[in-house]
């Protein structure tokens, strides 16, 4: 299990834990929780309150945005004690080499690929501009 906080305005990056579901119970505010399965699946989004619980399944990617001006807390349990993480961006830009992900994303050269890298954010991050905008952020 873990507790996890989003403040105002945060995301949880898009990320998929490839040994473990998770089932995720809002504890405080609320944010948006979405999740794709697989390619060609259909993006999933809710909006979850205090009180309500999502699952998200083995493997999928997923995120949770607080779109709020308040912090959201939630608390996420694995059915694996070993869930593992893979934040996606910073996988595909951190883990591959720069000409393998260059080539995924139409034949970009290395340099905007590491110049792309350099741009990642720390997880959890600030979320969409109009919301920090509304908040004052």
């Amino acid at each position: 299990m873990t507790v996890g906080y989003i403040g105002p305005c945060g995301i949880n990056l898009p990320h998929t834990h490839p040994q473990a579901t998770e089932i995720n119970f809002i504890v405080s505010g609320s944010f948006e929780a979405s999740f794709f399965q697989e390619n060609g699946a259909r993006f999933i989004m809710n909006t979850l309150v205090a009180g309500q619980a999502t699952v998200f399944p083995q493997g999928a990617i997923h995120f949770e945005q607080n779109l709020n001006c308040t912090p959201a807390m939630f608390v996420a349990a694995f059915n694996s004690a070993d869930p593992g993480v893979l934040t996606v961006a910073n996988s595909f830009y951190g883990g591959l080499p720069a000409n393998i992900g260059g080539a995924s994303l139409g034949g970009l050269n290395i340099t905007t690929v590491d110049s792309m890298k350099a741009m990642l954010p720390v997880n959890p991050t600030l979320g969409i501009q109009e919301c920090r905008q509304r908040c004052g952020l």
